[in-house]
């Protein structure tokens, strides 16, 4: 690692201040930033490639305000594009898995192959102004990893190994690209991205929230290394005899929370809707997905579940709290909070690269 990590937990620490102020979690301004700054710039997980897994076969959802399609071309490479008609800026596909050997605009019928290009522009009519080379759609950074597909909008953004930094080779001995995807949960909820993120990254709420998840590993030595620079978190809690839970787990920000198992993975992701709501999506990856199996697949996800629901329920309320105006900031606990606060000192370097004047590079040219 180019960083040397500071780790929470297992002790007190110096005094680590403030909060961000509850405004951050609701000021539409501050959002816009935001979505600028840190999620045009950072890769976000997009889909599972076991879900595209022949040709023609495409997936469609919306990330950072943008419709994205990633569809698998003839030639067996998966592709990303702005879900936008070149014509009148209707969607081409519906959200979603789907399958067509081509992407038919069904407002008006134009058609592009799987690299973006226009086949046809059905029944316009003689315009020879029109230059069909030219309406391609419009592309989006794709790279896979391990089996997982993410997208970027900034054209200067590092490669996605790199942005991985350390997690590539931590990760290199669990087999993810050998996983399946087996189960999803989404949740569109009113939070804002940054107040699950601030519950993710401490353990002072675990013993209080999270009884199953404190049966299966002991709290007391749960510690997070924060590595500022590289931006990404290392989470650890040693399992208890018969817990459920071990193995690797990172957070990468902005919103990227990798958990790696021996039988397989539980993976998840927000996209910021607005200030103060995001969808929070959680996909569970098994190798086995025997019938033989199945049972245990269900008493893992079932549990993984309920810890994620009893985190939605609190950061809930603490929404709703944030955005009443009796509070503004709160005092970050120097034994617990060292990694909510490097996490807070991230979103902060967003928002100051925007006011600075800083954009991503989103066109060629």
């Amino acid at each position: 690692m180019n960083d040397l990590p500071v780790r929470q937990g297992l002790g007190a620490a110096a005094p680590l201040g403030d909060t961000l102020p509850a405004a951050w979690y609701a000021d539409p301004a501050i959002f816009a930033k935001e979505r600028t700054a840190i999620f045009h710039r950072h890769w976000q997980l997009f889909a599972h490639e076991s879900r595209l897994p022949d040709p023609g076969d495409y997936f469609a959802g919306v990330l950072a305000g943008f419709p994205i399609v990633v569809l698998r071309g003839r030639d067996g490479r998966l592709r990303g594009f702005h879900n936008v008609c070149r014509h009148r800026a209707a969607q081409l596909v519906p959200d979603g898995v789907g399958h067509s050997k081509s992407l038919v605009c069904p407002y008006h019928g134009w058609s592009y192959d799987g690299d973006g290009k226009l086949i046809r522009a059905r029944d316009f009519g003689d315009d020879p102004g029109l230059d069909t080379g030219a309406m391609h759609l419009f592309p989006v950074r794709t790279e896979t990893w391990k089996g997982l597909i993410f997208v970027c909008f900034d054209l200067d953004a590092p490669a996605l190994v790199d942005w991985l930094g350390p997690i590539a080779a931590m990760a290199k001995d669990y087999p993810l690209e050998r996983y399946r995807f087996y189960r999803d949960k989404l949740r569109d909820v009113a939070v804002d991205w940054k107040a699950y993120g601030d519950n993710y990254l401490e353990g002072y709420h675990l013993e209080l929230m999270h009884p199953g998840l404190c049966a299966a590993i002991d709290v007391s030595q749960y510690m997070i290394d924060v590595h500022r620079r590289e931006e990404f978190f290392y989470l650890y809690g040693p399992r208890r005899d018969d817990g459920l839970t071990q193995g690797l787990y990172f957070y990468r920000f902005p919103v990227l929370m990798l958990n790696l198992y021996d039988w397989g993975a539980s993976i998840a992701t927000i996209d910021a809707l607005g200030p103060g709501r995001m969808l929070h999506s959680n996909w569970y990856l098994f190798e086995d997905l025997s019938p033989a199996t199945k049972a245990e697949r269900d008493r893992i996800t079932d549990w993984a579940i309920e810890i994620v629901s009893e985190d939605i329920a609190v950061v809930t309320w603490v929404q709703r709290n944030l955005n009443t105006g009796v509070y503004d900031r709160g005092r970050l606990s120097p034994k617990h909070e060292h990694a909510l606060k490097g996490f807070q000192d991230m979103a902060r370097d967003g928002v100051a690269a925007y006011d600075s004047g800083w954009r991503p590079r989103l066109r060629a040219g």
